[in-house]
């Protein structure tokens, strides 16, 4: 069972008792290649393939994937005397959207280009690993799933049930309350559990590095890198700053875990409140 295959109900994870309906709406998937040539500017995001891939297939790769986006009806083709430039400026990376792009394509990128905050979190399990994206925008968010088979899924929500969307997306949905002492941590852990936690965690677990990224004019202070390992056996939370080679894991109950999480949702929020919108980057 992989990260992305794991079947995360937010409406459970709501501490309060609400019963509103969470839901999302999804929008269309996307490759690295596709999004390489629609988006330039990628920011926190990931980019699994096109990170792997040899420099100098980058344009045979971002050719293809022009014609892939006219083949798909995203992107309209091109005049025919236009399309030996377009084409070239696919294959530089050159073009984003000034193509005439698909209205809800276009709508989600601006979107995420125009996003003052964004969340991402690194979600590991024993098996498989995929990363999550929320793009705050005033009263809207997109979310953004990345596979490690370069794959963004989209879907829009609303930004008042981020904190719902974010437990969700980060907390195991059988997950319990940690027990014992806390764990020194050598080194920060990689992308692998700890030896430490496993024992205690076996192999049916989640791991998510969750990290708040605001863009610049922005004064709300952000959270540290957070680490939180949940699953049926137990939770814990690994907290230590960028760069640190020093980390100490802390059992946790999931009422605490889900109040971390809700918080790291309102300061995110708090990035976007008028007049704490500095330009994109």
């Amino acid at each position: 069972m992989t990260a992305t295959e794991l079947d995360y109900d937010a409406t459970k994870a709501d501490p309060s008792g609400r019963t509103d309906e969470v839901s999302t709406i999804p929008l269309e998937t996307l490759t690295d290649e596709e999004l390489s040539v629609l988006a330039p500017d990628q920011g926190v995001v990931v980019m699994p393939v096109l990170t792997e891939l040899p420099p100098g297939e980058l344009d045979a790769v971002r050719r293809t994937a022009f014609r892939g986006l006219v083949a798909r009806g995203i992107v309209d083709p091109p005049e025919a005397e236009s399309l030996a430039a377009a084409q070239e400026g696919a294959a530089s990376g050159d073009v984003a959207l000034e193509l005439r792009v698909r209205n809800d394509v276009l709508s989600a990128l601006t979107l995420r280009q125009s996003a003052s905050a964004v969340i991402a979190a690194g979600r590991t399990t024993s098996t498989g690993q995929d990363f999550w994206y929320a793009h705050l925008v005033e009263d809207v968010v997109l979310l953004e799933e990345v596979s490690l088979d370069g794959l963004h899924h989209f879907a829009l929500g609303r930004a008042r049930d981020l904190g719902t969307l974010l437990e969700g997306a980060v907390l195991h949905p059988e997950a319990t309350d940690g027990e014992g002492l806390d764990v020194e941590l050598a080194v920060a852990p990689d992308s692998d559990a700890p030896a430490e936690l496993l024992e205690v965690l076996g192999r049916a677990y989640l791991r998510a590095d969750v990290l708040v990224v605001r863009r610049e004019g922005s004064e709300t202070p952000l959270p540290d890198l957070t680490g939180l390992f949940t699953g049926p056996q137990g939770s814990w939370s690994v907290l230590a700053r960028p760069g640190s080679q020093r980390a100490w894991a802390t059992p946790e109950t999931v009422a605490e875990l889900r109040t971390r999480v809700r918080a790291m949702a309102s300061l995110a929020s708090a990035a976007t409140a008028p007049g704490r919108q500095g330009p994109t980057s």
